[in-house]
């Protein structure tokens, strides 16, 4: 047996192995720190493997798996962009093709990254785009040597196997990824969903509290009831992601509509709160619900703690937009606002959806006089 026949032997016994480590599940990065060491090991020294990560915008790789190249080296690489010119991985992202650059010194695509290359020893790389079952590029797979080389056809049918394989492993760990995010999600509207149905019944009890008068009958007391219940109702809707007209609609919606429908159901007085901003300002429908919810929420605690609790309380919402949406929130003449002692679920979900979903900031002022909450949004995220 010549020693081409025991390269190939060691190399699918020990592929076996790795795709049955796949299967078993197990860190990633073990997984192809061990790819990397299987492909090196025939070579005894002469190639420096490496793989590199695609980021989920696709924007940039990062670094998977590269043992035996100088630390230094993996740092200075580490995030390159993906785009032509980028050296041999960056360009075999972008073009979706294999690069085989023989010298790193004279190769127009390492112009700007040849001295730190040079700097390490290394001479030549080929690199080999690493795909998903649908084609999705996932990172790149990379041999380096510290001489001038051209690949031979043995080289190039190594490095194609040891590319499945990786294919495999980072495709199976992003399934896991996804799998869990979506687990956290479904923990998390299962959350939001007991969250609301409590807030529902202690608005509904406010609502019935505050909806009575000494002198009103019983037939202007259900009227006032129902006609809060029915705006509550269309408040509700404009926090349902999807699942209402006004959520999925393509048109765009007055922020001041929102915030109308938001705090109708907490008022019967027209002057209980105040509305301060251009009325031709629009949020896309995409952020209408996460807006609306933000609000909500706001508008909830309100009605539980703060101005819209108190007969004397009141509420002014100001916003305007020049590079952001700002939203100031500010109560005034309800009882005395105190920071909270703990993080409840409901702010939870107002950072979450502010920081997380629309990219911006919520501040919180709690003063003697009241509670002012700025709110500061990107206006990519909201138009």
């Amino acid at each position: 047996m010549n020693l081409s026949t025991n390269i190939t032997s060691e190399l699918l016994i020990a592929e076996r192995e790795i795709l049955t480590r796949v299967a078993v599940g197990g860190p990633l990065k073990d997984v192809m720190r061990d790819i990397i060491l299987m492909v090196e090991k025939p070579s005894r020294g002469e190639m420096l493997a490496s793989i590199l990560m695609m980021t989920e915008d696709g924007a940039n790789l990062v670094e998977g798996a590269a043992p035996s190249l100088p630390d230094a080296y993996n740092a200075a690489i580490d995030g390159i962009p993906v785009g032509h010119g980028v050296g041999s991985c960056g360009t075999a992202a972008f073009t979706g093709d294999p690069v085989i650059v023989t010298d790193i010194a004279t190769d127009p695509l390492w112009a700007d990254y040849k001295d730190i290359a040079l700097a390490h020893g290394l001479r030549a790389c080929w690199s080999m785009p690493i795909r998903a079952s649908d084609g999705t590029i996932l990172g790149t797979f990379a041999n380096y040597y510290r001489q001038p080389k051209e690949p031979t056809e043995r080289d190039l049918e190594v490095i194609g196997m040891v590319t499945r394989t990786a294919a495999i492993a980072i495709e199976r760990h992003r399934n896991e990824l996804v799998r869990g995010r979506a687990e956290e999600q479904r923990e998390l509207l299962a959350r939001e969903l007991n969250h609301r149905v409590k807030n529902l019944f202690t608005l509904v009890n406010a609502l019935l509290a505050t909806s009575v008068r000494a002198e009103i009958s019983v037939k202007d007391y259900s009227v006032a009831v129902r006609g809060r219940l029915d705006a509550l109702h269309r408040a509700h809707e404009l926090v349902q992601p999807g699942l209402s007209p006004e959520a999925s609609s393509d048109s765009a919606i007055p922020l001041k509509t929102v915030l109308t429908d938001l705090l109708a159901p907490y008022v019967d007085e027209g002057d209980k709160f105040m509305l301060a901003g251009s009325d031709d300002l629009q949020i896309s429908s995409r952020a209408t619900t996460n807006i609306a919810l933000v609000l909500h929420e706001l508008a909830t605690n309100a009605a539980k703690y703060g101005a819209l609790s108190h007969p004397d309380g009141k509420l002014l919402i100001s916003w305007s937009s020049v590079e952001d949406l700002q939203i100031e929130w500010s109560e005034r003449g309800g009882p005395v606002p105190a920071a909270p002692t703990r993080v409840g679920f409901g702010s939870k979900l107002i950072n979450r959806v502010v920081e997380g979903q629309l990219r911006g900031t919520i501040n919180y002022r709690w003063e003697p006089h009241g509670l002012d909450i700025m709110i500061q949004l990107p206006l990519k995220s909201v138009q």
